[in-house]
């Protein structure tokens, strides 16, 4: 596992946490072209969460939607394809993968997303979220696969990639979503 901040693990590890540990789904390429700002997303990018709410993180917006990560596995003889999985997401997202020309450049990075009272921008209470990355790991899409609801992307990679999120840490009791105050 790769060496997790100091400042993460003391939120992480603190006895009354109030938060949950999201991770966050970047994908690049060129092609990428948002025909209207109605999802809030950059051209070139697509910005997502496996969450139900979205999130601003470093000023960018990220969208819920499902995501699985399903690392290569060893067989003995042959090392499978990495991939990612997204579902639950706007269809126009779907649409808009289908679209362009594969391949495109991929951040995965698990955050401890931790509660704050106090928005310094606004210098006045509001429900905020701070995150602390735990983890990323980078790849290219070489290839997808889609139907009406999900895009699969396969992944090139030069090291045996695994993300390793502590997602058990949270209190479960706690916060199970990022939400935005409105």
């Amino acid at each position: 596992m790769k060496e997790i901040s100091t400042i993460a693990l003391e939120e992480i590890w603190k006895q009354n946490t109030d938060g949950h540990i999201p991770v966050l789904l970047e994908i690049y390429n060129p092609d990428i072209k948002w025909g209207d700002n109605e999802l809030e997303q950059e051209n070139m990018y697509l910005r997502v969460i496996d969450d139900s709410n979205p999130v601003m993180y470093k000023g960018k917006r990220y969208i819920p939607a499902c995501f699985e990560y399903t690392p290569p596995e060893e067989d003995g003889k042959k090392i499978s394809e990495a991939s990612i999985t997204l579902s639950a997401i706007d269809s126009r997202v779907i649409q808009l993968l289908r679209s362009i020309e594969i391949p495109c450049d991929i951040t995965v990075m698990a955050t401890f997303a931790k509660c704050v009272d106090y928005d310094e921008a606004l210098k006045r209470e509001k429900t905020v979220f701070k995150f602390y990355p735990i983890e990323y790991l980078k790849a290219k899409a070489k290839a997808a696969s889609y139907d009406i609801t999900t895009a699969r992307l396969y992944l090139i990679y030069k090291d045996v990639m695994s993300l390793n999120v502590p997602r058990d840490i949270a209190t479960k009791n706690q916060l199970m979503s990022v939400a935005e105050d409105a």
